[in-house]
């Protein structure tokens, strides 16, 4: 966790420095609508969405008057829930994500498109009233594809909605078979000196 926070801080300072009239920073906090796609042993499972939550920062480059790269620094906490035979068990998984997205931008709107890798921090199970910790179950790493819109005010307030789509297989053994997470998210940024 420390490694990845001074990655990320040395990455923005960087940024900052070389093109510090271009570059702005905010940031963002929102909800979550997640799911798990499971298949295993010729059994395709969807989980029910649960809601969670993610905040964060984020770096705004411009490479021109419409065009910018942005990185970003978020936690995000994801569920999903399953009813099987009237048990409900749900699997809450904490990850630090860092997305790195190409962003197109008119007149307040905008388009972001890009890759993103999650680094787990935590997963448990809830299942009754007990809590099961499951983190050496699930790979350390997730990638995942992002793409999303927003509009931003002159204020620097702003909204966005964005897709997630797993792109990895999260289940440490492959006999557990494929598990992917995807998800909806909603939230609000702020842009500090937009210009």
């Amino acid at each position: 966790m420390k490694k990845l926070t001074s990655v990320m801080a040395v990455i923005l300072i960087s940024i900052a420095t070389t093109q510090a009239q271009k570059t702005s920073f905010g940031i963002k906090a929102g909800i979550n609508s997640t799911n798990q796609k499971v298949s295993a042993s010729g059994l395709n499972i969807s989980t029910d969405a649960n809601i969670g939550f993610y905040g964060g920062l984020f770096a705004q480059t411009g490479i021109s008057e419409n065009f910018a790269v942005q990185p970003e620094l978020l936690y995000a906490f994801l569920s999903s829930k399953v009813t099987f035979d009237g048990d409900k068990t749900t699997d809450n998984f904490s990850y630090v994500s860092v997305p790195v997205l190409a962003k197109y931008m008119k007149d307040g709107f905008s388009i972001v498109l890009g890759p993103q890798i999650s680094f787990l921090v935590s997963a448990k199970e809830k299942s009754g009233g007990s809590t099961t910790d499951f983190k050496n179950q699930v790979k350390s790493t997730e990638i995942a594809g992002v793409i999303g819109a927003g509009y931003t005010l002159s204020s620097g307030l702003g909204f966005d909605a964005r897709y997630q789509l797993g792109l990895s297989n999260i289940a440490k053994n492959s006999a557990d078979g494929k598990d992917k997470i995807n998800g909806f998210s909603v939230g609000l940024h702020y842009i500090f000196h937009k210009k």
